[in-house]
Formats: C-alpha cells, structure tokens, sequence
C-alpha cells in the first residue's frame, strides 16, 4: 500500500513541477518577448492561446506517432483526437483555469462538439468565396474566441 502511495505522490509532484515550467514558460514569454502588450486582453485568454498552442502541438505529434506506427490516417485521427481532448481538458483546466475538477469533463467535451459544428458552418459559407485554406485561417481566432468563452463562462465558470 505504501508503494502505491509513493508512486502516486511521485505522479503528482511531477505534474506540479510540469505546470509550474509552462506556467513559468508563458510569464517569461509574456513578459520578455512581448513586453506585456497582452495587459489589456485578458491574460488568460492569452494563456488559453498559449496552452492550446502546445496542446496543438502534442495532438499533432501523437497522430504522427500513431500513423508512424501503421496505423490508418483515419483511426489515427480518432485515437489522437479522444487523448487529445482529455489532455486539453487537464491542461487547458489546470493551467488556464486553475479548475482540476473531473466532472466538467462531458461539458467540456460539448463545448468541443459545439465548436466544431459552428466552425463547420462558418467553414461551409466561407468556402463558397475564398479558398478552403484562407477560409480556415480567417476562422481560427474568432473560434478560440468562442471556445474561450464557453469555457470560461460555463465550463469552468467560478461557483459562487
């Protein structure tokens, strides 16, 4: 029992000291690199950019790796994206909004699918226009906007 409870203690004081260098990486780059221009936008939309850049990142990687294992592109897609939405659910929770609670998880998951269906959309009526490129890129920060504001206002939103 005792052996257990050391490795759960080792787990979560390697998950600290992992939180605390990105939370210490987005301060430095905050504050050196873009000299504090973000002080009049919410700094933690500018975490909640930050963290799902990385989250971008680790989703990207891990469908490279399933791929890279021989896997089909599209069951890769699917494996990527269910580890990709429980690790954005710890990370963009744990660090953006110092929330660790597990039971916001299936919001968080239909705060996923909504902005998915909307991006759809939006997507399906720029496309009429522009290029399929230019039109996703022209949605990307409008949809963090949206994705930011679900999460904060309803997701983990502060309890009174």
């Amino acid at each position: 029992m005792s052996a257990s409870l050391n490795i759960k203690n080792k787990v979560c004081t390697a998950l600290n000291r992992f939180r605390a260098v990105l939370s210490y990486l987005f301060h430095f780059i905050h504050k050196k690199f873009l000299f504090g221009a973000f002080k009049k936008i919410d700094e933690k939309f500018f975490k909640f950019l930050f963290v799902g850049f990385l989250n971008t990142l680790f989703s990207y990687f891990l469908y490279a790796f399933f791929v890279f294992m021989g896997l089909k592109a599209a069951f890769a897609l699917l494996l990527q994206y269910i580890i990709g939405i429980f690790w954005n659910f710890k990370t963009t929770g744990t660090l953006v909004f110092k929330n660790n609670n597990n039971k916001l998880i299936f919001k968080f998951f239909l705060c996923y699918i909504f902005t998915f269906f909307i991006n759809g959309i939006l997507l399906n009526f720029l496309t009429k226009s522009f290029n399929s490129y230019l039109s996703q890129a022209v949605l990307v920060l409008p949809m963090a906007m949206l994705s930011f504001g679900i999460l904060n206002f309803w997701v983990f939103k502060k309890q009174k």
